[in-house]
């Protein structure tokens, strides 16, 4: 057993946000990143399915400690869930927890902004690209050393509808 297949994987995702920063769509970049930290979540536990706690057990465990980002794991999920089901910088979370700011992105060479906003954090698009990737590397280093934890990412992403090659 090896870590090919989810290192593969986590490239071709890679890879992905890559080519829409390039062509200056940030946002979907942003987009992209959250389905693949999803997915990276998804391959670290045993049941199929898996959920926001997963999810942020996958941020908490391996980006925060290493890429930080100036948010928590649950303004991340909250965060996903606003671009990816709405389109916009608000879940409902954060309009019924004043607890939960809401995520802001901005991108390329913006200045260090002065958040004065209560209630807003602000994420460089870069900044969560690099955070996710280094949390792969983390979470192959981890299943590396874990032969049960790694066969369920394989049998999961075995099960993922990509390209092979033929």
């Amino acid at each position: 057993m090896s870590t090919e297949d989810v290192f593969s994987f986590a490239k071709e995702m890679t890879d992905s946000v890559i080519c829409l920063r390039a062509g200056g769509h940030h946002l979907q970049a942003a987009m992209l990143t959250y389905v693949a930290i999803e997915q990276m979540a998804w391959l670290s536990v045993n049941p199929l399915r898996s959920g926001p706690a997963d999810f942020q057990n996958w941020v908490n465990t391996y980006m925060q400690p290493y890429a930080p980002l100036p948010c928590t794991a649950r303004e991340i999920w909250e965060a996903r869930n606003g671009l990816l089901h709405m389109g916009t910088a608000e879940s409902s979370a954060n309009r019924d927890s004043a607890e939960i700011r809401r995520v802001c992105y901005v991108y390329g060479n913006t200045p260090k902004l002065a958040n004065k906003s209560v209630g807003v954090v602000f994420v460089r698009v870069e900044d969560l690209v690099t955070s996710y990737l280094t949390g792969v590397m983390w979470f192959l280093s981890h299943l590396d050393g874990n032969p049960s934890e790694l066969q369920v990412a394989e049998g999961k992403i075995a099960r993922m509808l990509t390209q092979r090659p033929l």
